[in-house]
Formats: structure tokens, sequence, C-alpha cells
């Protein structure tokens, strides 16, 4: 289950000089900045990503101009909700988000089916079951129905 949650990562050096390659085409950009940012912070505030990369709209930066040049790098940049609202200086939500680079798919990625994940994990652990504890009986056979019909889902 914890495949379905990515975790936000940090780079190694080698892998922010092979990221900027990619993204430095002519000049240092906002994306670079935001690159050399996110690669020793992750889950970074918005408005940090704003000030320090000098970067208005984050997500056209990143939807245009990193994430198709390092996808086949197994990298991406997303955004998360905090888990707690972070708040303006009038104590409002903010709904501002936290940037960090990633290395699973994106669960917006049109491939990303946690459904077929999630069915693919109870399987595996029920045939694990079945090889550990033979004598499940009937209770097998309604769960191997259930899996079947998960299969057929997805």
């Amino acid at each position: 289950m914890q495949h379905l949650i990515p975790r936000p990562t940090t780079l190694t050096d080698e892998e922010l000089e092979t990221v900027l390659g990619r993204i430095i085409l002519y000049k240092e950009t906002c994306a670079s900045r935001t690159c050399r940012l996110l690669a020793v912070n992750h889950s970074v505030k918005t408005v940090d990503v704003n000030q320090q990369c000098s970067v208005g709209n984050i997500s056209d930066c990143v939807s245009v101009s990193i994430n198709p040049r390092i996808e086949d790098l197994g990298l991406y940049v997303a955004c998360v909700t905090p888990p707690k609202p972070i708040l303006n200086k009038f104590k409002q939500p903010s709904g501002q988000y936290l940037w960090s680079f990633y290395r699973d798919m994106a669960a917006n990625d049109s491939v990303f089916d946690p459904a077929e994940i999630l069915a693919a994990a109870f399987h595996a652990e029920f045939r694990h079951r079945q090889t550990s504890l033979p004598n499940l009986g009937a209770e097998s056979v309604r769960v191997s129905k259930a899996l079947q019909k998960l299969d057929g889902v997805a």
C-alpha cells in the first residue's frame, strides 16, 4: 500500500546536473532555479518557490519547462496540499501547496491506476496466505471469486 502515495525526494548532485542539462538550454530560467531549489529541499511552500525562484506561475513552469524534459529519468515535480492549511497574514487559508521532486508516477498521470495497484496488492497477499495457510477452506473460494471480480473491473 505504500506505493499508492508517492514520497517527495531530494536529488543527488549528479541527478541535479543531469536534470539541469535538460532544463538549461541557453540561460538560467525560472525552471532551472526551481529545480535547484527543489533538488535540495522538498515540500517547499508556493510562496517560497515564487520568491526564491522569481516565478509567478509555478504550475506552468513545471508542466511546460520541467516535467516533459525529465520524465524519462523517472522524476517529476509536483505539488500537494499541505496536511494543515498554510495561513496568510490575516490568518486565512492561503491556498498554497508544497512543491517537491518525486520519483514515482504522478497520481494524475494517465497510466496511474490506484485500483489496479490495490487489486494487485490484495491478489498477492491472498496468494501468499493461500500458500502459508492451506486450510482456508470455503472462505478462500469466496475471496477468490471477489478477486476475480476485481480483475474484471481493472
